[in-house]
C-alpha cells in the first residue's frame, strides 16, 4: 500500500481518499454517499487496513 496525497495505491489498483470519521480514513474507486460504506478503511494509528472482509497490518516504511 502507497498513500499519495489524496490517493491509495493497493495491488495494483488506485483508490481515491473519501473521508475520514474519527480514527478511521475511507478510500474507494468511486466514493459513496455515506463514506463508511467505501471499500477501504485504513486506521493509520494501528496501520490496519481492512478491504471488503480481508484485513491486511500495514507498517511504515
Amino acid at each position: 500500500m502507497v498513500l499519495r496525497k489524496a490517493q491509495m495505491e493497493l495491488q495494483g489498483d488506485k483508490f481515491d481518499y473519501c473521508g475520514s470519521l474519527g480514527n478511521q480514513s475511507y478510500f474507494d474507486q468511486k466514493c459513496p454517499a455515506q463514506i463508511n460504506l467505501s471499500s477501504i478503511t485504513f486506521t493509520p494509528s494501528s496501520g490496519l487496513l481492512v478491504k471488503k472482509d480481508q484485513e491486511l497490518q500495514c507498517a511504515a516504511l
